[in-house]
């Protein structure tokens, strides 16, 4: 696998250099008429996106034994809106269990994250869950977690492995396996457009490897496009960022269609381009309420949806599959991020904005029975 992503990314990297060649001469024309995308081919790729064959569970085995009531959990909270939504979504699986789960805030600094992992190390928990937090805060605290025997695991973290703990189930691979799931979609919902933006967010790990994957997708789907990259500011997310959006597309008319590292971007976007006068719709991912709603009214045109009541409830299940020292093995990144993922559009938005999408329809039975419990 390592060898054929240094492949393609061989190819993405030639096919940018040409396109950022191509777009530097004042005398090239926007589009290039040869220029062509293999729209059947982005849909064939997408299947496993657009809801063929069945989803399963990524684990998909029993526990060695039953999970002890009373079991402690420590959930780090890195206190952005979607940390938030995730600790919800702990709830159900905790009260399954009888797990005493603990909510520790750990802050936005250095000196906040050091102060509250090493609360959580006095805490000495059975378990610990992190998501988004980057290991180069706590290092140290690694250290004294593994010697105490206490698992950490992670979800959205892209450097886990690298100082020793278990690889997140959505680590780097799946990220780059997002980012041409978002590249086949841009070219079969603009039926084979020739003129891309994505819109960065350098802040989130994970938005480059996104970028990357997107970058070697369509090199393959269609060689002569272009994929410009346009950088936004973490900080402008919920306040500028549509601005950011609509003034980019009004200094590049050429464009016909977007990705959006992140669907916040597109939040109040709609409404923006129509008082501009523009006419360039998109597609981003890890969806909020407000996507859902902007889709189900037409204003949206598509988002690639991540169920994060299916992504808690795996977390848990790496956890506590390390806390009883009980072997696993995730499956290929491609199958890992389309069970979790599916591009949504009008015709098949979620009824409840806030429930969002649901992957798999009796996963909460099915963890249920591997976990042994009731």
């Amino acid at each position: 696998m390592h060898r054929r992503t240094l492949r393609l990314g061989a190819v993405a990297m030639t096919a940018v250099a040409a396109m950022t060649l191509a777009a530097c001469s004042a005398e090239a024309p926007f589009g290039d008429d040869e220029a062509t995308a293999d729209v059947a081919a982005a849909e064939e790729f997408l299947q496993p996106w657009l809801g063929g064959g069945d989803k399963n569970l990524l684990i998909d085995e029993p526990l060695a034994a039953p999970v002890a009531p009373g079991t402690h959990v420590v959930y780090l909270d890195v206190g952005t809106p979607v940390s938030a939504v995730m600790w919800a979504n702990l709830q159900a699986p905790a009260e399954l269990l009888g797990l005493q789960l603990e909510r520790v805030e750990v802050g936005r600094d250095a000196q906040s994250i050091n102060t509250a992992m090493n609360s959580v190390v006095e805490l000495a928990p059975d378990g610990i869950i992190n998501i988004t937090l980057d290991p180069i805060f706590f290092e140290p605290q690694i250290a004294q977690l593994d010697a105490a025997g206490i698992p950490l695991v992670s979800g959205s973290v892209m450097n886990t492995v690298e100082f020793g703990l278990p690889e997140a189930f959505n680590g780097p691979e799946w990220m780059k396996a997002n980012g041409a799931a978002l590249a086949a979609a841009a070219v079969l919902r603009s039926d084979g457009a020739t003129e891309y933006v994505f819109y960065n967010i350098p802040e989130f790990p994970f938005s480059p490897l996104e970028l990357e994957g997107a970058k070697a997708k369509l090199a393959e789907l269609c060689p002569d496009c272009t994929l410009r990259e346009v950088d936004i500011p973490v900080a402008e997310l919920g306040s500028t960022a549509a601005d950011r959006v609509v003034s980019d597309l009004q200094a590049n008319p050429q464009t016909q269609y977007f990705i959006s590292a992140v669907d916040e971007v597109q939040i109040g976007l709609p409404q923006k381009l129509s008082l501009a006068g523009i006419d360039v719709k998109g597609i981003g991912m890890w969806t909020a309420p407000p996507n859902y709603e902007q889709i189900g009214a037409g204003e949206e045109d598509a988002t690639l949806s991540v169920d994060l009541s299916l992504m808690m409830w795996t977390v848990l299940d790496q956890l506590l599959r390390e806390m009883q020292d009980q072997p696993y093995q995730w499956p290929d990144p491609s199958t890992g991020a389309s069970t979790l993922t599916r591009i949504i559009d009008s015709s098949n938005v979620p009824a409840d904005p806030v429930v969002g999408y649901v992957a798999i329809p009796d996963y909460q039975d099915r963890f249920a029975a591997n976990w042994l419990a009731g």
